[in-house]
């Protein structure tokens, strides 16, 4: 083996690596916590639990959260931004086209991710005694409320914010009773029927 090879081998992970390696551990911890959480509850998951869940050691994870809450504080951000990012890809210069794209995208997701979604709402009830999941969850539905809320008004709704208000209260009803009934509810006539009410002016 020539000197070359040698410090080929040994030569030290780069920075960008060494981030990469961290985004995936990180993200191995908060799908292992999210999943225990959501089965059997915040108090009941140990950090040894959800470590052993990642497959990685306890140590280890004190190196990326200061405390189990603090990694729950993550979990719940992680979620919400993701929602950001997706109505932020779903705007489009139409409010109408918008819209659409939200209640497609919105079908398309309990289709798709039941399992994911059952898992967040059960997630959800189970850890809303925290006083910053509340303020975030507040803080996010304010924020998709006033989004539809333009949107509504854009589109000569005569009362945006009730009507903002009302969208935002059946897509949380849709989603807990499909969760529920699954193969039973009617998702596709549910969606042609309110895309047909809100997209079709």
């Amino acid at each position: 083996m020539t000197d070359r090879s040698v410090k080929k081998i040994m030569s030290p992970r780069t920075s960008a690596k060494n981030e990469e390696i961290r985004q995936e551990s990180m993200q191995k911890i908060m799908n292992a916590a999210f999943s225990l959480i959501a089965r059997q509850g915040y108090e009941s998951t140990s950090i040894s639990q959800i470590a052993a869940e990642a497959g990685v050691s306890k140590g280890l994870m004190y190196n990326y959260f200061d405390s189990k809450e603090d990694l729950l504080e993550q979990l719940v951000k992680g979620a919400m931004d993701q929602g950001d990012k997706m109505i932020a890809e779903m705007m489009d210069t139409d409010p109408v086209k918008t819209l659409r794209n939200m209640f497609e995208w919105f079908f398309n997701e309990m289709r798709e991710r039941p399992d994911y979604w059952r898992l967040m709402t059960e997630l959800t009830f189970k850890i809303d005694k925290f006083k910053f999941i509340h303020d975030l969850a507040t803080e996010k539905a304010k924020g998709y409320t006033l989004v539809l809320e333009g949107l509504l008004k854009q589109m000569n709704f005569p009362n945006p914010t009730g009507e903002a208000k009302l969208v935002g209260a059946l897509f949380d009803g849709i989603a807990i009773q499909y969760l529920v009934i699954r193969k039973d509810y009617p998702l596709d006539e549910i969606e042609s029927y309110l895309i047909e009410k809100y997209c079709k002016r």
